[in-house]
């Protein structure tokens, strides 16, 4: 079976769908990777990619939304509002299709895979009757998203054949069929022997969003105030320039550079991020507490999600203070909770049993 994977050029969008992707070739099928650059070059290594779009800047939604006020509040908000995402991806679409169709005409899949945000490959599919299939790579509505893109695209009666969730249910219902998540990161340099080992206290791990480069970001600010007010250690993976040029950061915060998630928070006790899918996931997998930022996306969906879930908090960015982390790291039902969702996504359905239906949807 001949399978291609389509993903905007965005590797938040292209990790998710990778462990999928990795699975399907070793089981034998020919697979293929249709991304952008940044991501071709970052997975080059480990399938076959191929480049069919160009480079995302924040000046994309900039320009989506310049002139739709109410689109830009709802983005600035996170809301994940399906609408919104259609309009910021409608342009990202538009420059992929060429390419995308040109691929589809080459490498002739038997099946086609695709993220939410990358809807022009359900097209090419539907043009040479290739049954295509949504792979769902966050906890907002994914194929709400598909849907209003199609619409924008001028092909509002293209139907996928089939949809992969990896949301837990308890969380959101998503529909389509349930996947158990898997986190997927690039081999990265030895974690230091300190955080491979128990620590002596609570252990807190801190991520942020890298799209904005190295500029200080407002809640790891808020972060730093905090510190030396709560009794645990935090560890700040790729800090910003206001960590690294901070005149002398808290006894108890400690840095690392790149690092993989799921790995590193094997010896904590939770987590505090930017809200982003790949940070939220990483956390419900480990089933450890964590505290989420509303912001721009879908960051403010997640935050509220989590948050009314009972398995993480949702803080403004500036207004996180010692009494929201203290709670984090003492409150018994935020991590029962958070031990329940991953418990509930370690029984979702397996990436091999996904793999034999897909087999058996492409005939």
């Amino acid at each position: 079976m001949r399978v291609l994977f389509v993903a905007t050029p965005l590797i938040g969008h292209a990790f998710p769908m990778l462990p999928l992707a990795l699975r399907l070739r070793a089981a034998g099928h020919e697979v293929v990777f249709g991304s952008g650059d940044e991501v071709v070059t970052v997975l080059g290594e480990r399938l076959p990619m191929v480049t069919v779009a160009d480079p995302m800047s924040v000046r994309v939604p900039i320009r989506a939304l310049a002139l739709h006020p109410i689109a830009a509040r709802n983005a600035i908000a996170g809301s994940a509002d399906p609408a919104v995402a259609a309009r910021v991806f409608e342009s990202v679409n538009d420059r992929m299709a060429a390419r995308v169709s040109a691929l589809v005409e080459r490498f002739a899949p038997d099946l086609i895979v695709h993220e939410p945000f990358a809807a022009v490959a359900a097209i090419a599919g539907d043009r040479r009757k290739i049954p295509a299939v949504l792979h769902n790579i966050g906890l907002d509505h994914g194929e709400l998203v598909c849907a209003r893109l199609l619409e924008r695209l001028g092909a509002p009666g293209v139907r996928d054949a089939a949809a992969l969730s990896i949301a837990p249910p308890s969380i959101v219902s998503i529909p389509g069929w349930p996947m158990r998540y898997v986190p997927f990161s690039t081999p990265g340099p030895p974690m230091p022997e300190w955080l491979t080992a128990p620590a002596d206290r609570p252990r807190i791990l801190v991520t942020r969003s890298t799209m904005l480069g190295d500029r200080a970001t407002p809640f790891l600010t808020s972060v730093l105030r905090a510190a030396p007010e709560v009794d645990a250690e935090f560890v700040i993976v790729r800090p910003d320039q206001g960590v690294t040029r901070h005149p002398a950061l808290p006894a108890n915060i400690r840095t690392v550079g790149w690092t993989v998630l799921s790995e590193a928070l094997r010896t904590c006790t939770a987590m505090i991020n930017h809200g982003g899918a790949g940070s939220v996931y990483a956390a419900l997998g480990a089933g450890l507490p964590q505290i989420l930022t509303p912001d721009t996306g879908d960051r403010g969906w997640n935050a509220q999600l989590i948050d009314a879930r009972g398995c993480g908090l949702a803080v403004p960015p500036r207004r996180i203070g010692a009494g929201h982390i203290t709670r984090l790291i003492n409150d018994a039902n935020l991590a029962v909770a958070a031990r329940e969702v991953a418990a509930e996504m370690a029984a979702m359905p397996s990436i091999d049993d996904i793999a034999t239906k897909l087999v058996a949807l492409a005939g």
